[in-house]
């Protein structure tokens, strides 16, 4: 090999070294496209919906529908009796027109954050007898009381705290 064309090899070898390192160099500087994950959400930042905020500010004993409709205790009108042993609560009316019945299916919630089943028996005046089941979410606890509260079927109910 003569001298000129191991100079050219040489200067090859130095080039093609530099455009790799340029190259290593400009790629590692280049930013990242961004995650596709998406953000885990806040577990402080929960969404209320505005069902879920009107009941919240309710304060008297009683059960809570969707389209504004209550069964609530008047000390006037009504009875209510608890049975902690039947994990059992119960309102009604002195005429028994009107009554709400709730009975946990496994555990009492005891704070917030709590869920439970519960069977939820219920008559409103004139309309027959109502059961259903519903999941319920403790959302609130205070003053000896627990505010349950179902999403998907907007239902709340305060009950004492038993």
């Amino acid at each position: 090999m003569n001298r000129r064309t191991s100079h050219r090899v040489a200067f090859a070898v130095r080039f093609a070294l530099a455009l790799a390192v340029v190259a290593t160099t400009m790629a590692v500087a280049c930013p990242q496209p961004e995650s596709q994950e998406p953000l885990p959400v806040d577990p402080g930042t929960e969404t209320k919906s505005d069902a879920r905020v009107a009941f919240e500010s309710r304060t008297v004993t009683g059960l809570y529908f969707n389209d504004g409709g209550t069964i609530t205790y008047s000390e006037e009108s009504f009875q209510q009796a608890v049975n902690h042993n039947r994990k059992n609560f119960r309102i009604q009316s002195d005429d028994q027109e009107r009554y709400f019945n709730l009975n946990f299916t496994d555990r009492i919630p005891q704070k917030t954050g709590d869920e439970a089943v519960a069977k939820i028996t219920y008559r409103n005046g004139t309309d027959g007898e109502t059961v259903v089941i519903v999941k319920f979410k403790a959302v609130i606890v205070k003053n000896e009381k627990l505010w349950l509260w179902n999403e998907l079927q907007q239902l709340g109910a305060i009950i004492p705290a038993f």
